[in-house]
């Protein structure tokens, strides 16, 4: 037996649990049972899957049926299935969909505009509020902080974040290409020149501020771990060469002033 807790209506919205059988166990215990589009509310429905769950609500509407479970939800229909494990295995216990509420959520005109707001607030350099980016999201919400907190840690917003971050760094003419082109380019600095430092710090930032395109970053840090070792061998090469040719000048110069 598994045990749902759901706030509902029926209930004032006190938690209340609800049990879901297998067929076995429901058979063990002596409960009696119907295919599921059959019951009514109070009965027992047994779903595609063969688990046994006490039937909430029967919701009659112009066009078709709506019967609702402790796991879900289906509409009445030949074709029509209700099976407990999808929902059991994405929690998703209160939709006829069994995707994940994160992945459903995500997809929701108030998800969108948080996340716009928030690439506002990361292309103009500033740190995201996230109070006003959670009361633009779930203004509802008794703490919309947590909700927007919830929404930008979840991968679906994270896979938007950085779809609409390359389209407008795109425009902008950023792409990995560019962050990886800045890094060549630091790294040649490197190995001519002394001063490299404030190059390499640029590139650096740049890859910080594209942290929410994890397969950019993933490159340019792989870049950065595997020509570590070659930038100091060829940096101190390069070094030596920059001081012999220094001495060298040097000695010119004097031959130059002893022939005067």
């Amino acid at each position: 037996m598994i045990k749902i807790l759901k706030k509902l209506k029926i209930n004032n919205y006190e938690p209340t649990n609800f049990e879901v059988y297998t067929d076995i166990e429901a058979d063990e215990l002596g409960i009696l049972y119907k295919y599921w589009q059959e019951c009514n509310p109070g009965e027992y429905g047994i779903s595609d899957d063969n688990y046994v769950s006490k039937c909430i609500a029967r919701n009659n509407y112009a066009t078709n049926t709506e019967m609702v479970y402790p796991f879900g939800r289906q509409w009445l229909g030949k074709h029509r299935k209700l099976e407990f494990e999808p929902h059991y295995a994405s929690n998703n216990f209160s939709r006829v969909s069994t995707k994940p509420y994160s992945e459903i959520e995500a997809k929701t005109g108030r998800a969108k505009l948080a996340v716009d707001a928030y690439l506002t607030y990361k292309m103009a350099g500033l740190k995201p509020d996230l109070d006003k980016l959670g009361r633009i999201y779930r203004p509802d919400q008794k703490n919309p902080v947590i909700a927007i907190k919830k929404l930008l840690k979840s991968k679906e917003a994270k896979k938007m974040i950085e779809e609409k971050l390359k389209e407008i760094l795109t425009e902008k003419g950023i792409d990995e290409g560019f962050v990886l082109d800045t890094m060549k380019n630091a790294i040649e600095v490197a190995m001519v020149k002394e001063s490299s430092a404030d190059m390499i710090r640029a590139a650096k930032e740049l890859s910080i501020f594209l942290d929410m395109a994890p397969k950019t970053k993933q490159v340019t840090e792989s870049l950065e771990v595997d020509m570590t070792h070659q930038i100091e061998a060829n940096y101190e090469e390069q070094r030596k060469k920059l001081k012999a040719t220094k001495v060298s000048e040097v000695d010119e110069v004097r031959k130059d002033q002893n022939e005067e």
